[in-house]
C-alpha cells in the first residue's frame, strides 16, 4: 500500500506545477506529429496557435488514422495521457458526436459544449468540443475555462494546419 502511495507522490512531483504560466507555440511543438499525421489521415487540423499552462516542461506526442487524429502534450516524456503529467489533449474525429451538454458561443458562429473539470474515482481536466466540416473537434486542457475557449476560437481563426 506504500509503494503505489509514494509513486503517486513522485509522479506528482515530476508535474508539479510551475510558479509562473508558460507560453507554447502549439504547432511547432507539434511540427513532428503535424507532418506524419498529414500523411495519414484525411480529417483536417485545427490547432491553437499558443498555449500557456503552468507546466515547466511540454513533451509532444501524437498519432493520425484515416478518419481521426489526436495531439497530446504531457509534462513528461511517454505520459500517455496519465492523470499525474497531462497537460492538454486536441483532437479531430470524423463524424463525431458532442458528448458535452452545456453550450457556448464560439468564434465564426460555432455552437462550443462545455465539460467542466469532474472527479470520481480519477479527475477528468475541462474540455470543449465543436463541430465543423463533419469533423467534431476538442481540447481538452488543465486550464480555465476563458484559457480553454480561448484555445478553440484560436484553432477555429487559424484553419487546417
Amino acid at each position: 500500500m506504500l509503494r503505489p502511495f509514494l509513486l503517486a507522490l513522485v509522479l506528482l512531483a515530476v508535474a508539479a506545477p510551475a510558479a509562473s504560466a508558460r507560453t507554447i507555440d502549439v504547432p511547432k511543438r507539434f511540427a513532428t506529429q503535424l507532418e506524419r499525421a498529414h500523411a495519414q489521415t484525411e480529417v483536417p487540423i485545427l490547432l491553437p496557435q499558443k498555449m500557456t499552462a503552468d507546466f515547466r516542461r511540454f513533451f509532444a506526442e501524437g498519432r493520425a488514422t484515416a478518419s481521426a487524429w489526436r495531439f497530446d502534450l504531457g509534462a513528461v516524456r511517454r505520459c500517455n495521457q496519465a492523470t499525474a503529467c497531462f497537460i492538454a489533449e486536441f483532437k479531430g474525429v470524423h463524424d463525431g458526436r458532442p458528448s458535452a451538454k452545456r453550450t457556448i458561443r464560439l468564434d465564426r458562429g460555432r455552437t462550443g459544449y462545455y465539460r467542466p473539470l469532474a472527479c470520481g474515482a480519477s479527475c477528468s481536466p475541462p474540455s470543449i468540443e465543436w463541430r465543423e466540416r463533419h469533423t467534431l473537434y476538442s481540447i481538452q486542457a488543465k486550464v480555465g475555462k476563458r484559457e480553454l475557449i480561448r484555445l478553440a476560437n484560436s484553432a477555429i481563426r487559424n484553419g487546417p494546419r
